[in-house]
């Protein structure tokens, strides 16, 4: 859920950096980062090693493209972040598809 609710937040920055919307922008653009920002608030390096250390760089990487975004109001810069989110989201889903049969086999 936090995923889409990036994604979404990032779309619609995307469409108000054209349109001039310098507080819908920002608005949208705070919100993306708050989120990116918990995800990489909770990770745990020593548990999650190096699957833990590739988000934080990704999640990195994401923060400092919106920084970037905002100062710059260059939409295009939002593509590498979606993407990145975008993928994200869907290994997430896989991940939790294949744990779906196992949590009903149990009960």
């Amino acid at each position: 859920m936090l995923y889409d609710g990036a994604i979404q937040s990032l779309e619609i920055a995307k469409r108000e950096i054209p349109a001039k919307n310098v507080r819908e922008k920002a608005r949208h653009l705070g919100r993306a980062i708050a989120i990116i920002g918990e995800l990489n608030s909770v990770l745990d390096l020593e548990r999650g090693g190096e699957i833990a250390r590739s988000l934080r760089r990704l999640y990195d990487y994401m923060m400092m493209e919106l920084v970037e975004v905002n100062a710059r109001n260059n939409e295009q810069r939002l593509d590498g972040p979606l993407r990145c989110l975008g993928v994200l989201r869907e290994a997430w889903r896989e991940v939790a598809a294949q744990q779906q049969p196992r949590l009903v086999g149990t009960r």
